[in-house]
């Protein structure tokens, strides 16, 4: 399955990370200000400006498992990045012609239209997530996500300071960022899409899934007991960071009465630090191993959660951002390849989507309890949402049994080589 993975495969494939880096800053940065121009709620702010959505619970597990038994002409993951992307360019670029209707209509064609913008993209991006899985040899996949995590970063970095450029003169988002990012978005996954092929054998693992019933096939996703305390984890991981993220570049404006472009500064400054860290945490992950960089990433969020419950100005806000980014970045790079260690690979697909179902589910459970806290307790709150999320995030990482998990991979795998080799049987025999 390695030979698909040549440098020019992986050249191509990492032009997707400036698309989602352009998506993510979008998102976490950008929409979050838009939207505030519209509404103050911030129940409403945090739920719109996640890059995850409620939806994603069921739609990406069935995604991520329609793409592991795909066997058609485009392969597994290329059909979902053809339907999506498309798609979601599209929402993004309603979004601020929708911004422009009357008062009353603003608000909600314009939430309807980013909603629809994050479904559509993810139902492409994780199937894409999948194909990384792929062409990467197991030892090579942390330092090669630590690279694809730069990218995206790049790609943040580049939208946000981008945004914040435009926004110096009138304070407010204008409509041509969202149409700079869509052609971003676009443009990036056309070179994944005609630059990557897939691995010779996709095919042949995607017969053999199949082949297996679905109540059986939905049954085995329960042998993997270790791979799912890494989900639960992940849970907490996104409902702490759930809590940070749409409120970043508000968080400023509000505590210390920074400008929106200010606020979109400290934004970028969080990125940078990011993508400084990215590499360093990959190769420590390859050499130390992926949980126990995780569980130090984690420990560093935990920090920036104090220091951000007593910054007391704009100039504090900078070592802040750094911590946060470093601890972001360790968390971010690691997770993917490590949940890659604890299943077989003919499996990535659909627990890429449980890996976003967790974390979408933490949405409406963190928008919730953070318009909650801030309208309580203010928008420093949010940081003892991050570090109690982030305690638990730690004890589900320490319950994992990595022997058992390989254990249970070695299972499942041995019982797919006998019906990959009866597939073969019939193939040949017609």
């Amino acid at each position: 399955m390695r030979d698909a993975g040549s440098r020019w495969q992986k050249v191509f494939y990492s032009f997707g990370q400036i698309g989602n880096g352009a998506y993510n800053g979008i998102n976490n940065a950008v929409l979050t200000l838009y939207v505030s121009g519209f509404t103050g709620n911030p129940f409403i702010i945090g739920y719109l400006g996640n890059s995850r959505t409620m939806e994603g619970v069921v739609i990406q597990p069935l995604v991520g498992g329609w793409s592991d038994r795909m066997a058609g002409p485009l392969g597994r993951r290329r059909p979902f990045i053809l339907f999506g992307v498309p798609l979601s360019v599209l929402f993004l670029v309603l979004v601020p012609i929708l911004g422009h209707a009357g008062h009353s209509l603003a608000l909600p064609l314009i939430a309807g239209s980013i909603i629809l913008f994050s479904i559509t993209w993810n139902i492409a991006q994780d199937p894409y997530s999948a194909l990384m899985i792929d062409i990467t040899a197991p030892g090579k996949r942390s330092k090669f996500n630590a690279v694809l995590s730069i990218l995206a970063l790049v790609g943040q970095i580049g939208i946000v300071a981008y945004a914040s450029v435009a926004a110096l003169k009138k304070n407010n988002i204008p409509d041509v960022v969202f149409y700079i990012c869509a052609a971003i978005m676009l443009l990036s996954y056309v070179v994944v899409f005609f630059g990557v092929r897939e691995p010779k054998e996709a095919a042949t693992i995607a017969r053999v899934e199949e082949k297996i019933p679905l109540a059986t096939y939905i049954a085995e996703m329960r042998v993997f007991k270790e791979a799912i305390k890494l989900l639960v984890s992940i849970f907490f991981l996104w409902n702490g960071l759930n809590a940070i993220l749409p409120f970043i570049s508000t968080f400023p404006i509000k505590i210390v009465h920074a400008s929106k472009s200010q606020a979109l500064i400290i934004y970028v400054m969080i990125i940078l630090s990011s993508a400084i860290f990215a590499y360093p945490f990959g190769w420590l992950g390859a050499r130390y191993g992926n949980r126990r960089m995780i569980i130090v990433g984690t420990v560093i969020l935990i920090a920036a959660a104090l220091v951000g419950l007593v910054v007391p100005s704009y100039f504090w806000l900078f070592p802040l951002a750094v911590l946060a980014g470093c601890g972001f970045s360790a968390t971010t790079v690691l997770t993917y390849p490590y949940l890659s260690q604890l299943i077989p690979g003919s499996k990535i697909g659909v627990f890429t989507g449980l890996q976003t179902a967790f974390s979408a589910v933490a949405v409406p459970l963190s928008t919730v309890v953070t318009g909650t806290l801030i309208n309580f307790f203010g928008y420093r709150s949010i940081f003892a949402m991050l570090a109690v999320m982030m305690v638990a995030d730690i004890v589900c990482l320490l319950l994992i049994d990595e022997a058992a998990a390989h254990q249970q991979v070695r299972d499942v795998e041995e019982a797919e080589r006998l019906v990959a080799g009866s597939v073969h049987s019939v193939a040949v025999s017609h």
